[in-house]
């Protein structure tokens, strides 16, 4: 295990998830060798509890803070956000280990230091695809992968117990839009020289069809376009350079114009232009004071939103809110992109809005207009085939996803007793002749509001989703300083407790038993006695009261002001 310094003992290599087991995101791998670690990407996690302020999810980074000296190197699978976001936190958290990343990962790194103000204080360092990387008893080689986003790499890592394979994000694609194929053959011949540990992607094992090819998505974009007679809304993800060259090669072709609705859709195209992905097809941007002058059956808008973020570009055109775009009957939005779990209300909430403006609305369920970025079971199944690991652990994927892989491996020849299904925070031992579980960290992860980028704490979440499920009341009191009898009637102020026509009555029957608190509390104190001890007792009885009519406990604030 450790030795009296801290330090993994000669023979293990620790390996320990902080994010991306169990659930969809918040990706964060630390691989660790004595004194030298290495971290595979640093991801956020986008929240399901939007409505209590709690935006994202960010891998807990206190065991990476407490040996932050020993971290050789981040090094980045990819550009999405879900392996890079949580990077401006580690570096704010004084973190300053090189952060490897392949050129267009870079990019969007960057972007986002600079919405940081942390331009000067980064190490990134741009890899080739293919290039191998040496980061003390780690040596890396970065392998293409396909995926939903250009420059995307798996890893094969050489250390001191063992050859480790990590596949990042991937799929295989045999025509991608942009890049190259996925490395079938060096994956092939890892698995002949030995691969000791596979870490694969699990997202899609449910899924039992091979994923589509991009070149199927451009087929149907290319229909689609041809027979509008309305407006083209197409909305995805702004990191998704293929698809957007796919709508803007298109366009080109077909004599169309397009839009880009969204900072985030202009910045994507401006780092892709930037990095000579959509040469040639400049010409079709237009701006907004131009989309009056194009006849609507040729305007194509590129738009974020697509899983209906706050205020986002989709969801002001949804609500009819957007300055530049309106919707009407004829025209059609399609939404290319998956659906991430937790934003499920609130994307059909939004398609349910964008049909009310009149739009006709497509998305992957009943046509085909996405394709996933992620591997589906045969995919994942000739995976283990090439590499035929010793040990094997399923990541990225929901624990449903885990176990489903798991039994896949078990099918492929891995023996049942090499499999570990973990989760965040497991602290696992690998050596050439065992994997196995050593401890586990309390905390994973921390919650943020991404508006003011601070941690909400597990007793403040708690607190909001009381105050969402009961409601508030406050009562109000002002009494004569020296007797303690009130000077006025309480005043009764509820929030989210009971409907408006029912809460005249709950206000009267608060009234009447604050008036009694009081009258008993000056009668045995003898005058007006300690008000915290009566604020107490106001908030014990308030709620019981509540909880007898209502069958809820709300949160009572009662607030003693004496004069």
């Amino acid at each position: 295990m450790t030795n009296k310094d801290g330090y993994m003992e000669e023979g293990g290599l620790r390996v320990l998830p902080l994010g991306g087991l169990g659930e969809i995101g918040r990706n964060c791998l630390v691989l660790e060798y004595r004194s030298d670690i290495l971290v595979v990407d640093c991801g956020v996690q986008f929240s399901d509890l939007d409505h209590f302020g709690v935006q994202f999810a960010i891998p807990d980074l206190t065991y990476l803070i407490e040996r932050k000296d020993r971290i050789r190197a981040f090094i980045i699978t990819h550009g999405h956000e879900d392996h890079t976001g949580a990077l401006p936190f580690a570096l704010k958290c004084g973190i300053r280990a090189p952060i490897f990343a392949s050129p267009f990962a870079c990019r969007l790194i960057e972007e986002r230091f600079k919405q940081h103000g942390l331009t000067e204080k980064s190490d990134l360092i741009p890899y080739q695809i293919g290039d191998t990387l040496e980061l003390g008893s780690f040596k890396v080689r970065t392998v293409s992968v396909n995926h939903s986003i250009v420059d995307a790499a798996a890893l094969i890592i050489d250390t001191p117990v063992g050859r480790v394979v990590h596949t990042g994000d991937f799929k295989i694609d045999p025509t991608p839009f942009y890049g190259s194929t996925i490395d079938l053959e060096r994956f092939k011949q890892a698995g002949d020289e030995g691969v000791l540990l596979l870490l694969s992607d699990s997202t899609n094992v449910e899924r039992l069809d091979p994923t589509l090819s991009e070149e199927a998505i451009f087929s149907s974009f290319d229909k689609l376009f041809w027979e509008s007679e309305g407006l083209t809304v197409v909305s995805l993800f702004a990191s998704n350079i293929a698809r957007i060259g796919q709508v803007l090669t298109l366009a080109k072709e077909q004599n169309k114009r397009v839009f880009l609705s969204g900072r985030g859709m202009n910045d994507s195209v401006r780092l892709a232009r930037e990095a000579g992905y959509v040469d040639g097809v400049a010409s079709v941007l237009i701006d907004s004071s131009q989309i009056k002058r194009v006849d609507r059956r040729d305007l194509i808008v590129l738009a974020t939103g697509s899983q209906a973020e706050y205020r986002s570009s989709l969801i002001r055109i949804a609500k009819g809110e957007d300055p530049d775009i309106s919707l009407q009957p004829g025209d059609r939005v399609l939404l290319s992109s998956r659906i991430i779990p937790g934003r499920e209300k609130l994307i059909w909430e939004m398609v349910n809005d964008l049909f009310r403006q009149g739009a006709q609305v497509l998305y992957e369920s009943v046509h085909c207009i996405h394709t996933s970025g992620h591997a589906t079971r045969p995919e994942l199944e000739r995976m283990l085939r090439l590499v035929r690991p010793k040990f094997f652990m399923p990541i990225h994927g929901e624990y449903r996803h885990l176990v489903k892989h798991a039994e896949l491996a078990e099918d492929t020849g891995v023996r049942r007793e090499n499999i570990f299904i973990g989760s965040d925070g497991d602290c696992l031992e690998l050596t050439a002749s065992s994997f196995r579980k050593i401890g586990t960290l309390e905390n994973t992860r921390i919650l943020l509001d991404g508006r003011q980028e601070q941690d909400i704490p597990n007793d403040l979440l708690k607190s909001r989703r009381k105050l969402g499920e009961h409601g508030i009341v406050f009562p109000l009191l002002v009494r004569n300083e020296e007797k303690g009898t009130l000077l006025s009637p309480p005043t009764i102020v509820t929030k989210g407790v009971v409907s408006r026509d029912k809460e005249a009555a709950l206000c009267e029957m608060s009234q009447d038993l604050v008036r009694r608190i009081v009258t008993r509390h000056v009668n045995d104190s003898g005058g007006p006695g300690s008000s915290a001890d009566l604020e107490e007792e106001i908030r014990i009885e308030l709620r019981r009261m509540c909880n007898h009519h209502l069958g809820r406990k709300p949160t009572v604030v009662p607030i003693v002001i004496d004069v």
